[in-house]
């Protein structure tokens, strides 16, 4: 089995009424580029006898980065709290997307859709983070030259447990025929219509 692809980066608000897990206001964030799970040492050995006796692997968090080919100015302003503005005289719908005191960064689900090669056939992979929470994006810009050098838009991430009972922070589907059903999956868990 092989990794051959990755699509459509999913999110949802996060929230919890005390161990009941919802999500809403979801949408999409871009267009995958990329995606980098990257988890915690979670082995915390206890040694008695000389020896390590018990091990506790309770997942303790990671970290996501997420890179598309741009942040769409709906998912800027749901998944990171940023604050609009009307740009006067900017014409209709116009505004500035802002940064500011005012910006409350939610929690939220995070999908997307892996494409595999299995034994020659494509399958696809529905994958959801059940909580994580986005920073302030880092940004360069660059000038265009003779040719369009492309440039794409990177977000980074913490990952956490959810308050489900079971604290689940990641699931995967099984091997899926189309894009569609993995598609239906993620949209399904996270909310989105």
């Amino acid at each position: 089995m092989a990794k051959i692809g990755l699509s459509k980066p999913f999110f949802a608000i996060y929230s919890a009424d005390g161990s009941t897990v919802s999500y809403s206001n979801g949408g999409v964030l871009g267009k995958y580029t990329a995606l980098n799970i990257a988890l915690s040492n979670s082995n915390n050995p206890f040694y008695a006898d000389n020896g390590p006796a018990e091990t506790d692997d309770t997942f303790p968090g990671g970290t996501v980065t997420i890179t598309t080919d741009d942040l769409r100015p709906n998912a800027l302003l749901s998944a990171l709290g940023v604050v609009s503005e009307a740009i006067t005289g900017g014409g209709e719908g116009a505004a500035w997307l802002v940064n500011n005191d005012n910006q409350a960064i939610p929690f939220i689900g995070l999908g997307g859709i892996a494409k595999k090669k299995v034994d020659g056939e494509i399958k696809y992979v529905g994958i959801v983070l059940d909580k994580i929470k986005l920073l302030n994006p880092s940004e360069s810009f660059q000038t265009q030259g003779e040719t369009i050098e492309w440039q794409t838009s990177d977000l980074t991430g913490n990952i956490y447990r959810s308050d489900k009972p079971s604290h689940d922070w990641k699931r995967v589907t099984t091997l899926l025929d189309t894009e569609a059903a993995a598609e239906t999956a993620v949209k399904a868990y996270l909310g989105i219509a």
